[in-house]
Order: structure tokens, then C-alpha cells, then sequence
């Protein structure tokens, strides 16, 4: 007995040095990110926050909140890092009420958010060193521990994320002495590309999805299951009661995305339903976005500058559509005609092609071309084969038809990469795909 009691009382010493140097560490000996430091520093110095947005980058960049604060009368604030997921959420969240008691805090969702349980190392890095309340930091560590079972990488975060060169360092330092003079910096050094407002980050950019779709929104199976989880629903009733509980009112939006996410991902949608419904039944009034009328929301394609983030003007469009809602929620208005009934209805309003693909199978001496496309219900494409040479010119294989397939001999592709083209059934305008450089060209 007398030899184990020093041995006790050693380990005791050292897990009680571990609990208080790891957050340290965590805190002092990581990264940190411009966009969050700024806004996490802002959050905890104000105490005029009247309409919170809480959420991802879906909302650092889409939910304008200096346009929300004019069209609303409320003062509002983006309350986000980016990659929040759930947990992140309820951590955002519970720092919020640290110095605010907003009439109004808008939980904003995206699909992930729903049938993804994992929480992104990126959101622990960015959001870990600004949570003040010890208590919060402890709720968040055994959250996010739960999602991935990535204990000790989530406990040693700076052994991941810790300083790569003095430069880190610097940054670090400065950005905690100096927050807005980095975010000047920033902004001056990006000549135009990024502003910053109430947590609020628009971006500008000459880049368009539109422009180049890549291979992951074509249509295919994969083990992504898209319903929502009982842990999602969990985590949901627990936002609920920590709003309830400081006096505020919740709603959600089911942040919109682009069209050919919608299409490619034929379960999307129904799943989305799904999650409406579970909102309706706890009592949280819920807009889904996605399936917002032209009247409401334009469609907002051409405003992405990735697959997942818009340029100011579309954050403009969708922030402006936001304040109209929720006005019309808060007057009672009745606004079930500026959205589709469901789904089906959606998918039969698109009236045209996103993106388009082929596959192809190599016979005894021949070759079938097969392509599909994505497209609204009610769509009829037709598809067009060409050679493209290496001089950039094409020769037609066969032109525009409603049959997905063409066979031929496999000589005459030789020479040359196949090139089909999808368009809808009597118009002019086209998409297309080239396997040489997997671009596509949307109308």
C-alpha cells in the first residue's frame, strides 16, 4: 500500500496538469483564422444582437446581415466559423448568450448538417480558442468527441494544428493583439475579393461553377445515406431547449444550394421533406429554401463561385429573400404560395440540363458511347456525339437524338477524344463533356 499511494498520487499530479495545460494548449499553441478571430472577438464584445444567424459557411457568406439589420429593423449578426456542424452550433450558440439575449436566433441547415455526424477537425480549430465559459469548452470537447470517436486527435488538436513556422507564430500573436488590423490587412491584400460586416464575409471572385462542374454531381449511387439521424435529432431538441431556455425564438432555414446538387442526388430532396416534417412536429417553424418559388428566390446558379459558396450578389439576392420571410413570419402572413408544394413539383419546374456525362464499353472491335445527364423531371434530352481532335476540331459521330447510346467501330475513334452534348429536346442551347478535360459548359 505504501508503495501504490506515491504512485496515485503521481498520476493524480499529471492528469490534473494535463487537464489544465491541454486546453492551454489548444488554445495558445494553434492556428487561427483571420474570419473567425474577428467575428468570435466581435461576438463576445457586443451585446446588441437582436436576430443571430447561426451556422456554416452558408451563412459567413450568403446571410448579409447588414441588409437583414436595414430590411428587418432587428440587429443582426452571423454567429458562424465555417464547417459548423451541430455541435459547433450548440458551442456558437451558447457563447452567444455569454453577452446576448436576441429576440430571434435563425438556425441555418444544409444537407450535411443533418446526415453527416461527424464534426470537422477545421470548425474544433477555429472555434476552440474563442470559447470563454470552461463550462462550454467541456459540453464541446465531449460533443465533438462523440461524432468522430477520434479521441485523442480531437484532445491533442495542436499536436495537428500546431505552428509549422515562425510565421504561424507571428500571425497568431498578431491576431490576438491585433485582430482588425489582420482583417485590414486581408482585405487590402485581396484587392477587392473579400469585405467583412457583423460576421459577414462577402466574397467577389471571376470563378463560376457554372463554369466547370466537377464529376461529383453526376448522378450515381453511393453509401451517403441521406436521412436523418436520431443523434441529428437529438442534437436538435437539445437547440431547441437551450433557446427556449434564454427567451429567444428559433426558426430554421434549409439553406438553398445548386440546382445540379438537387438533381445529382435523387434522395436530397425527399430527405429534406423528411426533415420539415421533424421540425413541424417539435414546433420550430421551419422555411425550406430549396424549394422556394422564382417570385421568392431566383435561382442562384450563376452567382456560385464554388460548388457551395456564392459571390455578394447572390448573397444579396438569397439574404433579401431571408428578410422578406421572415417579416411575413412575424406579421402572421400566410406564405405557402412562394414555395412548391413538395418535391415533385420542384423538380418538374426545371426546365433544363446541368451537367452531363458518358460512359464507355470497349467490345471485340467496338466501342459504345452512353450518356446521361441531369435534368428536370419533365425534361427530354437529346445527345450529340463528336470527335475532338487534338487540333481542337470535331468531327460529328451522330447528331442530336433522344437514344443515350452509340455504338461504332473502334476505329474511328481513333485519333481523337469523344465529346457528347446534352440539350434539351427542341432548343438550341447545350451542355457538354469532353473526358480530355472534364470541363462542362452550362447554358
Amino acid at each position: 500500500m505504501k508503495t501504490l499511494f506515491p504512485k496515485l498520487i503521481r498520476l493524480a499530479v499529471f492528469l490534473l496538469l494535463a487537464a489544465l495545460l491541454i486546453p492551454l494548449g489548444n488554445t495558445f499553441l494553434v492556428q487561427l483564422d483571420t474570419f473567425a478571430t474577428v467575428t468570435m472577438r466581435e461576438l463576445r464584445s457586443r451585446d446588441d444582437i437582436e436576430l443571430a444567424l447561426v451556422g456554416s459557411s452558408i451563412v459567413q457568406h450568403h446571410f448579409n446581415a447588414p441588409l437583414i439589420s436595414e430590411a428587418t429593423g432587428l440587429t443582426a449578426f452571423d454567429v458562424t466559423v465555417t464547417n459548423a456542424y451541430l455541435p459547433d452550433d450548440l458551442a456558437l450558440t451558447r457563447q452567444l448568450y455569454e453577452t446576448n439575449s436576441p429576440e430571434w436566433v435563425v438556425l441555418v441547415l444544409e444537407s450535411y448538417s443533418f446526415n453527416w455526424i461527424r464534426t470537422d477537425p477545421q470548425s474544433q480549430l477555429k472555434l476552440m480558442p474563442h470559447l470563454t465559459s470552461p463550462l462550454n469548452r467541456a459540453r464541446y470537447f465531449l460533443d465533438i468527441m462523440e461524432t468522430d470517436g477520434d479521441r485523442l486527435g480531437r484532445l491533442l488538436l495542436f499536436n495537428t494544428f500546431g505552428f509549422s513556422s515562425l510565421e504561424d507564430v507571428r500571425k497568431a500573436v498578431r491576431l490576438r493583439t491585433d485582430p482588425e488590423g489582420c482583417l485590414a490587412q486581408l482585405i487590402a491584400e485581396s484587392d477587392g475579393q473579400y469585405a467583412y460586416a457583423d460576421g459577414f464575409v462577402r466574397r467577389e471572385s471571376d470563378e463560376r461553377a457554372m463554369d466547370k462542374l466537377v464529376k461529383t454531381v453526376i448522378r450515381e449511387e453511393s453509401d451517403y445515406e441521406y436521412r436523418v439521424y436520431d443523434y441529428t435529432k437529438e442534437r436538435l431538441l437539445e437547440y431547441k431547449a437551450l433557446v427556449e431556455s434564454h427567451g429567444s425564438k428559433l426558426l430554421v432555414v434549409l439553406a438553398p444550394g445548386m440546382t445540379a446538387h438537387a438533381l445529382a442526388e435523387p434522395s436530397y430532396l425527399a430527405y429534406l421533406d423528411d426533415a420539415q416534417a421533424f421540425f413541424e412536429e417539435i414546433g420550430v417553424p421551419c422555411f425550406n429554401l430549396v424549394l422556394a418559388r422564382p417570385e421568392l428566390l431566383p435561382n442562384l446558379d450563376e452567382y456560385y463561385f464554388d460548388l457551395y459558396h456564392m459571390v455578394g450578389e447572390g448573397a444579396d439576392l438569397l439574404s433579401a429573400a431571408f428578410a422578406r420571410l421572415f417579416n411575413a413570419l412575424r406579421a402572421g402572413e400566410d406564405v405557402s404560395g412562394l414555395f412548391y408544394r413538395d418535391s415533385s413539383e420542384y423538380l418538374a419546374s426545371i426546365g433544363f440540363i446541368t451537367n452531363v456525362w458518358m460512359t464507355r464499353e470497349d467490345g471485340e472491335g467496338s466501342v459504345t458511347l452512353r450518356a446521361d445527364c441531369n435534368r428536370g423531371s419533365l425534361v427530354t434530352p437529346e445527345y450529340r456525339f463528336t470527335l475532338r481532335g487534338e487540333d481542337g476540331s470535331e468531327t460529328l459521330l451522330r447528331d442530336y437524338d433522344a437514344e443515350p447510346a452509340f455504338a461504332c467501330d473502334a476505329s474511328l475513334l481513333s485519333g481523337g477524344t469523344p465529346r457528347v452534348y446534352a440539350r434539351v429536346q427542341g432548343r438550341a442551347d447545350a451542355v457538354f463533356f469532353d473526358p480530355g478535360d472534364e470541363e462542362y459548359t452550362l447554358p
